[in-house]
């Protein structure tokens, strides 16, 4: 296989689970807490912080690598956020990398598949959502 169709076919392959994991659990029903985002018991929703962000609008809390998105407790996702607004994606076993900026409880992933957005927040016990979706510290 040529390294253009590789190529295509692994960004084909992230913008498919990009899109189901956004139809899965999006803002447009379930049990996602309407359209402030998730709003679980003691979840906050994401900030611009100072303290380890060095980017605008990069919060703190964010940066790290979250694992989850499996059920059956090995990691199906991890999601990993720079301070510089970079991330690493890594989705069921298809890497990319990209962008993101986040605006209130709504975080845009940009990557050379497209772009996804998100409702997050931080958990009580340091959790990361997406969607409705835990995520834990990795690493």
């Amino acid at each position: 296989m040529s390294k253009a169709r590789r190529t295509a076919a692994v960004s084909g392959a992230l913008l498919c689970a990009l899109l189901t994991l956004g139809a899965c659990n999006g803002s447009g029903g379930g049990d996602t807490g309407g359209t402030g985002g998730y709003d679980g018991p003691g979840v906050s929703g994401g900030g611009v912080s100072d303290d380890r962000g060095g980017g605008t609008g990069v919060p703190a809390a964010l940066i790290g690598s979250w694992s989850g998105g499996s059920s059956d407790g090995f990691k199906s996702s991890v999601y990993s956020f720079y301070p510089d607004g970079s991330c690493r994606l890594d989705i069921w076993g298809v890497s990319t990398v990209g962008r993101f900026t986040v605006e209130g409880n709504q975080l845009t992933i940009s990557t050379e598949g497209g772009s996804q957005n998100y409702l997050w927040g931080i958990g009580p016990q340091g959790y990361l959502f997406l969607n409705g979706e835990s995520y834990v510290p990795f690493g």
